[in-house]
């Protein structure tokens, strides 16, 4: 027998805090792609269940026209139990709310927490305490969302482990036999999730599991950090960014990347970390820029006002806010000064 555990879809997710209009629509259709083409793979490969642990949809923002392309791919695949643990209340309320659901979509619930698909049973919680004692005779499968430590399912007699509500791919083998594992998300829905995306393939035969991870990600996200120490202009700092973007194996213009600005920034060449966002975006499909690493001396030494520049630098300087508050305005006030975008 052949399962697939997968989590943290999020079908419908916006997108629009970090990505244009046009590029979030192009992501939130990659999202169903992605889905799609593992239910497509589970069929090929004659999967029993596809168990969900939370995050299949964005309950807040998910339409009715992309609900409906669930509801059709599940109808469509009536041999294959699609088994979802919720991620969050608002995802348990949704469904609760949903009238006509297929007979093959199953939902755990705190009264309904155990499927089982021949000698193998399908526990479904958020707590190692919810889970009841286990049939030695089975093969135990749990999937458990938002789980940040592995103590109370160890020793149980569980063969896997599915973690939901994680991001990024890891897995290791429990204590007392059985294995671990959180898929992370078929597709990266922000710029820090690093590493590849994908679902487990989880092969079963006479109580033995063995856990495969596929890859189903279109686009790879890459963190960098990069030193601004000594630069004199974002250009400088552009083809640094480039430079080691290069050394990363597989990356390409379809990839979102992550700049982290590190090291001390000179007020006289402040680095203006929106424009150089949009210089590298033009060369990978999403880009974001961050500078909160970076440091910089305030100081009024020297400073003789004589220009608009130096009496910004010490009123700012002189104020009663935060240092950190103090360097965002003086870097937003510098950067406008010399022309550039402040967003």
């Amino acid at each position: 027998m052949r399962l697939i555990h997968c989590s943290d879809i999020h079908l419908d997710i916006p997108f629009g805090d970090i990505l244009t209009q046009e590029k979030s629509a192009t992501r939130k259709q990659e999202l169903i792609t992605a889905f799609s083409n593992m239910v497509e793979f589970a069929a090929a490969e004659r999967v029993r269940a596809i168990l969900i642990t939370g995050g299949l949809i964005d309950a807040e923002h998910i339409s009715r026209h992309t609900l409906d392309m669930v509801y059709k791919a599940v109808r469509s695949n009536p041999d294959i139990i699609f088994a979802l643990l919720p991620g969050s209340s608002y995802e348990t309320a949704y469904f609760s709310g949903e009238k006509n659901l297929p007979e093959n979509f199953r939902i755990f619930s705190e009264l309904d927490k155990k499927i089982t698909i021949d000698d193998v049973d399908i526990y479904g919680v958020y707590d190692a305490s919810k889970l009841p004692l286990l049939d030695e005779k089975q093969t135990n499968i749990v999937v458990a969302s938002g789980v940040s430590q592995l103590r109370g399912f160890e020793e149980r007699g569980i063969a896997y482990l599915g973690i939901g509500l994680e991001r990024t791919y890891r897995h290791g083998d429990l204590k007392g036999g059985g294995y671990y594992c959180a898929p992370g998300s078929l597709e990266a829905l922000t710029f820090t999730e690093g590493g590849n995306k994908g679902f487990i393939e989880i092969y079963v035969s006479k109580g033995q599991l063995s856990p495969v991870f596929v890859r189903s990600g279109k686009r790879l996200c890459y963190e960098i950090d990069v030193d601004v120490t000594g630069a004199m202009s974002v250009d400088e700092v552009a083809d640094n960014t480039r430079h080691g973007l290069s050394l990363q194996k597989g990356i390409n213009g379809a990839a979102m990347v992550h700049v982290n600005l590190v090291g001390r920034m000179d007020l006289d060449h402040i680095i203006d970390d929106k424009l150089l966002q949009k210089t590298l975006a033009r060369e990978y499909f999403a880009v974001s820029v961050t500078d909160t690493d970076v440091d910089f001396d305030i100081t009024v030494d020297g400073i003789t006002e004589n220009t608009l520049r130096e009496r910004f630098i010490r009123r700012v300087s002189e104020g009663n806010e935060s240092l950190e508050l103090k360097k965002e305005i003086i870097r937003a006030g510098i950067t406008a000064i010399s022309g550039g975008d402040v967003f």
